[in-house]
């Protein structure tokens, strides 16, 4: 699984510095700091970007899509993200700004790299630069000081030149009220989702039809290129049993990620919440608090408050009574944090506002900022360090076990020699990622892209390294009908019901234009017609999810009860929408929050600015991409 890919981090060292010296590293991605792997992905007019680059800039990713989307980040969404052309896009992006900068002849002065590099925290002592530290660091980084300031300047002159490309933006008056309006402005629709589900039953395919499909989609169902292989793994995990971990190493890491253990002050509590936009009018407003107060009436005279939470709070945690569990300060809106965190345990706090509405605040428990002893620490270290420790010496297993074949070309005679036991895979393809190599498609990949008897580069995956040998292909080969005919039927069928859910979506759409009820049609055709409540062109929609194609259909609506011309699809079917009500943002809030929306404008038209220029860059320059190493 790719969730592993952490475990890529080349030394616990490099972890500490990698958070450290973050726009350095998370901007340019200055390489592998083994600096073996130098072949490139890609060449930006004729300046190289490194495998190694590539790999730093992946990990990067990788790493912050973990903390963004936590246990939703699944191969699905991996494949949704597609970060190993971001990781590509990125970099040449990146090499495209310094490129014009240094055209432009702007560059950072010494003073600025000075002091950018003496406000670097892990370059301190008691607050203040330490030259000694900052050589150490960088030494134990595998690093020259000279390499690092060169990746500093780079990121400084790259930067000054964004802000000189953002700071062309202006905005007038009519456009921030045309942006707060196309922001702040709400509209609730009326659905019905037709899904093709309801209608397969009413699909029938005869023999003819299923033939003729298949004739002319028959390219489709091609089975493409497979290959067998014979490979062989070096993987951290299987390494973590050897690994030796000393106390002075343990010492070390818990001092040098002190941090890490520093607990803040937090506190426990359960809320009720009771939505309300931050632009509501004061009338609506009045009736959220009215309701807000009553609950917090029975809360006070002692009803258990995590039934009210469960029955009245509008909050993601209604159903686990409201208990939102352990969290810093800095975890919620200020609001919120500063009624919680001045609460007394046990106590219920008057009705908060924040820009989600109303709260209600039981603080369960509280909790003084700490620091978690080296003791209590240790059997973390332990296994970071471990984990460390393997990963670096399984990429160096895998290096000599690379270079020892490519020498001898004697497979199995490297692996036995090794202690090493090859495996062998039944024929592959490269939609079809192998179980035991991490689910990554590289690695077959680079197992389709091998001659019979030929040997592979050495493969990074997510959870270690992998040396291949094709030991047999198969060329690619269009199907005879039995051999793919249940899939083609569901396919077949999926198409029908498709037209089917089209097809009565139009006449639901027709018969309202001609005066009748959507309601009563609705009904009439055994369809749920539901209400989204109101949402804004930034929210994700009510019951639907996120639809941009409902959404710029919605919005596009002008009168109540107005509908689509058309439906709307969706890989499951078709939506049919009316307009059922708008709710304008409110002025005053506008005149208050001018400032604000201003820079917001600013922000924006600044970043459009930026990526139009970076576009008309991209058009211009020699970009060449080696697609076969992605």
């Amino acid at each position: 699984m790719l969730d592993i890919m952490r475990k890529h981090a080349k030394s616990w060292i490099i972890n500490i510095l990698i958070g450290a010296i973050v726009v350095v590293f998370i901007f340019w991605g200055v390489g592998s700091f083994r600096q073996q792997d130098l072949t490139k992905v890609a060449t930006v007019n004729g300046v190289p970007i490194s495998m190694a680059e590539y790999q730093e800039k992946y990990r990067q990713m990788y790493e912050a899509a973990k903390a963004q989307y936590k246990d939703y980040l699944d191969e699905e969404l991996l494949k949704i993200l597609n970060l190993k052309k971001q990781a590509v896009d990125s970099l040449i992006s990146e090499h495209l700004i310094f490129q014009q900068a240094q055209a432009l002849g702007i560059e950072t002065t010494p003073e600025t790299l000075q002091q950018e590099i003496a406000r670097t925290p892990i370059f301190q002592v008691d607050g203040r630069f330490s030259k000694r530290r900052y050589q150490t660091m960088l030494g134990r980084f595998h690093y020259t000081p000279q390499q690092y300031e060169e990746a500093v300047a780079r990121g400084q002159s790259s930067n000054q030149l964004i802000r000189l490309i953002t700071s062309l933006a202006k905005v007038s008056s009519a456009e921030i009220v045309e942006y707060y309006h196309f922001t702040k402005d709400q509209i609730d629709i009326n659905f019905l989702y037709l899904q093709k589900d309801k209608y397969k039953d009413q699909v029938k395919l005869t023999d003819e039809d299923i033939q003729a499909y298949f004739g002319k989609e028959r390219e489709k169902y091609r089975v493409p290129n497979q290959a067998k292989v014979m490979y062989l793994a070096i993987r951290p995990k299987d390494l973590e049993g050897k690994v030796q971990v000393d106390d002075d190493e343990m010492t070390d890491y818990y001092e040098l990620n002190l941090d890490k253990y520093r607990e803040p002050e937090k506190v426990k509590a359960r809320h009720i919440l009771f939505r309300l936009a931050p632009d509501a009018s004061p009338e609506e407003v009045e009736k959220v608090k009215k309701k807000a107060e009553a609950v917090l009436d029975l809360a006070r005279k002692g009803q258990d408050f995590a039934k009210l939470a469960e029955k009245y709070s509008e909050g993601p945690t209604a159903k686990q009574g409201g208990d939102l569990g352990w969290f810093a300060q800095d975890q919620m809106v200020k609001p919120f944090s500063e009624a919680a965190f001045k609460a007394e345990v046990g106590a219920i706090t008057d009705l908060v506002r924040s820009d989600f509405g109303f709260h209600i605040i039981k603080v369960e428990d509280h909790k003084p900022a700490g620091t978690r002893s080296f003791e209590e620490a240790k059997p973390d270290i332990r296994r970071q360090i471990v984990q460390d420790k393997s990963t670096d010496a399984a990429a160096d297993l895998a290096n000599q076990a690379y270079e020892k074949v490519s020498l001898s070309q004697d497979f199995e005679g490297v692996a036995k020699e090794m202690g090493f036991e090859p495996k062998t895979t039944g024929f592959m393809r490269a939609d079809k990622p192998l179980v035991d190599a991490g689910q990554d498609v590289k690695f077959n990949e680079v197992a389709l892209s091998l001659k019979p008897g030929e040997i592979g580069p050495l493969v990074d995956l997510a959870d270690g390294h992998y040396l291949i040998k094709n030991l047999e292909s198969k060329a690619s080969y269009l199907p005879e009908l039995d051999e793919v005919r249940e899939t083609v039927v569901v396919d077949l069928t999926d198409q029908r019901a498709m037209e089917l859910a089209r097809k009565a979506a139009e006449d639901f759409l027709a018969q309202v234009a001609k005066g009748g009820e959507w309601d009563k049609l609705a009904e009439a055709g055994g369809l749920q017609s539901q209400s989204t409540g109101f949402f804004s062109r930034n929210d994700v929609i009510p019951k639907i999810g996120y639809d941009e194609k409902i959404k710029t259909a919605a919005f596009a609506l002008k009168a109540k009860g107005q509908t689509v011309d058309k439906p709307i699809p969706n890989p499951q079917g078709y939506y049919v929408i009316r307009l059922r009500d708008q709710l304008p943002a409110d002025k005053d809030a506008l005149a208050k929050g001018k400032d604000e929306l201003t820079r917001s404008l600013l922000r924006a038209k600044g970043q459009s600015y930026f990526y139009q220029w970076l576009e008309a860059v991209k058009s211009k320059s020699q970009i060449d991409i080696e697609q076969g190493l992605l």
